[in-house]
């Protein structure tokens, strides 16, 4: 079961304070306009009762079956860091290149918190049973369990692989969270900041456009790779104009050639989810 109750989502909150660990959602540029609306960062269920824009996810009808539509959902890594290093393959985050950063404090909001060790949008999904029960169950999911580590580390998630071994299972992937709040949104009130991608919005940066609406402190994401800075960039004003899947980008004759390798290098089914969120939820709005 989820964990709940006042001392155990308190428990939660200092493990992740000692750790100095943040929490993370991912979204859209139409999304974000609706958060910002309604507050906060909401369910799905409340974003479409709502009336107000928002991306459509291919997960969204798997979301109501596996009874989560109406959950807050969170991560404890920010997947949109993969993508600027050097030497890595990772695409950027596909739910958003908004990253809204929040303190642990967050969770004093909610009134039970599912941690499950792989998505909740997996078809077979039980919130109830792929959970961890007890808040000090949490320090197994980061990769230096005991908490007095190297300083710079102690924050740092396991990876999948370490994750199966612990937990003697074969389907973990990156630890996630969904939880219950009173009007489904977790107010901003929390919101420590807000990373944005090196994206390109109608000629500008999209860090302005988002600057134009954000109720917290936002910041411009760090490349330290910067040709990927670039592709991302063109990529994002491509993606305005043209339909960028995989089997189509060979006809951009705009395009470059250092993009168009890099498109031919990707997977296709993640390729082309991430840059058909972009371009229906960021760059085409």
């Amino acid at each position: 079961m989820p964990i709940s109750g006042l001392s155990q989502i308190k428990e939660l909150v200092s493990i992740l304070e000692e750790r100095e660990a943040m929490l993370y959602h991912a979204c859209q540029l139409k999304d974000f306009k609706s958060y910002v609306k309604l507050g906060g960062v909401p369910s799905r269920n409340k974003l479409f009762n709502s009336g107000l824009e928002y991306t459509f996810f291919d997960t969204d009808e798997i979301d109501k079956t596996n009874k989560v539509w109406d959950k807050v959902f969170g991560n404890f890594s920010d997947f949109g860091n993969n993508f600027p290093r050097e030497g890595t393959k990772s695409l950027p985050n596909p739910y958003g290149p908004i990253q809204i950063v929040f303190k642990p404090t967050v969770l004093n909001q909610v009134s039970d918190v599912a941690i499950s060790l792989r998505s909740a949008g997996a078809r077979d999904f039980d919130r109830d049973v792929e959970c961890l029960s007890d808040a000090r169950e949490l320090n197994s999911l980061f990769l230096h369990q005991e908490k007095d580590t190297v300083p710079a580390q102690k924050k740092f998630m396991a990876y999948d692989a370490e994750l199966n071994r612990r937990f003697g299972r074969k389907n973990c992937k990156s630890p996630e969270f969904n939880c219950s709040v009173e009007n489904e949104v977790l107010s901003f009130e929390s919101c420590a900041y807000i990373v944005v991608d090196g994206c390109v919005y109608k000629g500008q940066s999209l860090v302005e456009e988002v600057g134009k609406y954000a109720p917290k402190p936002v910041r411009e994401r760090y490349y330290q790779d910067q040709d990927k800075k670039k592709l991302i960039e063109e990529l994002s004003v491509l993606s305005a104009a043209y339909d960028c899947t995989k089997s189509n980008f060979s006809n951009i004759g705009s395009a470059s050639e250092r993009l168009k390798a890099w498109v031919s290098e990707r997977d296709e089914f993640h390729y082309d989810r991430f840059v058909r969120y972009l371009s229906i939820g960021t760059t085409k709005v």
